[in-house]
């Protein structure tokens, strides 16, 4: 199978066997967060593609095809800035407050995750909308002859619980959050590595600073191989 059957074949997967059903009032949550955004796409908003399939947490308004056509890129500085605030595309806020995972952070259950591919060791999981996002990103990166691999995708909170202990005893020298508080509890962050963490120099930082916002994904200031999926702006 070719890379790009092989991603397409991943993110169908993702789609139709792993990602949770939406629950009730789910529909109404999105309408409400994008002003029906369906019937009045907003200004710059990328064209439905017919006959594409809607990722599933994007509701009507933005296909999977349409962000797979892509577009012209748009420009980003040689050094990629965090969003301030971690402000979040509506359509993921929207997916956040329907599921509830922000009130069970380190306790999903297993069939709000997806196993994605490029674990270190071994395996990997993410909340559905930054899995697709990743599998995605990491067949482009593939395309450009960069193998993006990540270690520290979703942690329980009792794994948070002991990275953080072993911060306050001066065993691990990056700032490792409080338990419940992390973006890895909600399977919405990574730590990119290629056998140490990946930083200024790497190949794969350099790629990542040049087009991880195309897929939604922006770095932290403090700690240049975590990077967090905040969604594709309207």
């Amino acid at each position: 199978m070719d890379p790009a059957a092989e991603i397409g074949a991943r993110i169908a997967e993702i789609r139709s066997r792993i990602a949770p059903p939406a629950p009730p009032g789910f529909e109404a949550i999105l309408q409400a967060r994008l002003g029906d955004a369906a019937a009045s796409p907003p200004a710059g908003a990328l064209p439905t593609t017919e006959g594409s399939s809607a990722a599933p947490w994007l509701g009507a308004t933005v296909t999977l095809g349409a962000m797979l056509a892509g577009g012209v890129r748009p420009a980003v500085p040689s050094v990629l800035p965090a969003t301030p605030g971690k402000v979040l595309a509506p359509d993921l806020q929207a997916y956040l407050e329907a599921t509830g995972v922000r009130d069970r952070n380190g306790r999903l259950r297993a069939d709000e995750l997806v196993e994605v591919s490029g674990a270190w060791r071994g395996t990997a999981k993410l909340l559905p909308p930054a899995a697709e996002a990743w599998e995605r990103m990491r067949a482009a990166a593939a395309a450009d002859g960069i193998d993006l691999r990540l270690i520290g995708a979703y942690r329980t909170y009792e794994s948070q619980a002991r990275a953080h202990a072993a911060y306050l005893a001066g065993e691990k020298s990056a700032r490792v959050l409080p338990p419940g508080t992390s973006e890895h509890g909600v399977g919405l962050a990574i730590d990119v590595t290629n056998g140490h963490t990946v930083g200024p120099g790497d190949p794969e930082w350099a790629w990542l600073q040049a087009n991880a916002r195309d897929y939604g994904w922006y770095p932290i200031d403090s700690e240049s191989w975590h990077w967090e999926y905040r969604g594709l702006p309207g």
